[in-house]
């Protein structure tokens, strides 16, 4: 088994917050002995057109492709797409999957429809109703898994990063278990894949996304495909806390990691060797 078996998270230069090339995201996992690695850039439905996201999306498939064909029996390497808010706009959304043999979809959803990113809110303003904001997040969230386009639910505590961070007024994460459950639980009983996000753990104090004990939730509901990886934007970021991701995988009770290929699930064992 590779060190880091798996990476299946990552941005290029043709997502908008990122710079590099996919040759040099694909040269830091090659580096590092990474199995299974793929270039998920960004498709914002809902900001399709001023991202210039047709332009983008080939760009990135072009050049992840020739990645998969100079590395080819050395690492795997997945075209992949995060796709971000994809019922903003349904017919944008099947025009894109249906045009591109993608091999991984990972589901994402940073901005309600109507709102903005959680990135971009105001935490300070006192028009901030905190409560509306999460459970309009929860309830498109859930909605997203129901249509079911995807592979894999990407970073599902997104919001929590921001809030965490900036909102200085009483707040307790605890009050949304109810809903973090709903969304595991939903996931487990379409048999679809969770993220494992190790981007959090690149900060401090470290965390992951969503909180490892809702991976082990998933798990006890019956889910079975766990997908890694770092949300790298840079090299320097590929790989990194997929170590430790695994090892709490295996104390949440898997035995196996999932990636896509040809939007078929694929299974890597990551059980400790026995001698």
């Amino acid at each position: 088994m590779n060190l880091i078996p798996m990476d299946i998270h990552a941005h290029s230069q043709h997502s908008m917050d990122g710079e590099h090339p996919v040759a040099d995201m694909c040269a830091a996992a090659a580096k590092l002995g990474i199995g299974v690695f793929a270039i998920t850039d960004h498709c914002e439905i809902n900001d399709f057109e001023r991202l210039d996201t047709a332009a983008t999306l080939a760009s990135s498939f072009k050049d992840t492709e020739k990645a998969k064909a100079l590395y080819a029996g050395k690492m795997e390497i997945l075209t992949g797409l995060e796709l971000g808010q994809p019922l903003h706009d349904m017919a944008r959304t099947q025009s894109v999957l249906s045009q591109y043999a993608f091999d991984f979809i990972l589901g994402s959803v940073h901005i309600v429809k109507d709102r903005e990113d959680f990135y971009c809110m105001d935490y300070d303003s006192d028009a901030l109703n905190i409560e509306f904001e999460l459970e309009a997040y929860f309830n498109e969230l859930l909605e997203t898994i129901r249509w079911g386009g995807f592979d894999s639910a990407a970073h599902l505590s997104y919001p929590f990063r921001y809030v965490q961070r900036h909102y200085k007024r009483p707040f307790k994460i605890s009050h949304w278990d109810d809903h973090f459950e709903a969304v595991v639980q939903l996931l487990a009983e379409k048999g679809m894949a969770l993220e494992l996000n190790t981007s959090g753990l690149r900060d401090t104090p470290p965390y992951t996304m969503p909180d490892v004990r809702w991976i082990r939730r998933y798990r006890e509901l019956g889910g079975e495909s766990l997908t890694i990886g770092s949300d790298a934007h840079v090299p320097q970021a590929v790989g990194a806390g997929i170590r430790q991701a695994v090892q709490m995988a295996r104390q949440s009770g898997f035995d196996y990691l999932c990636y896509y290929k040809a939007r078929k699930p694929h299974y890597l064992s990551i059980k400790e060797s026995s001698s």
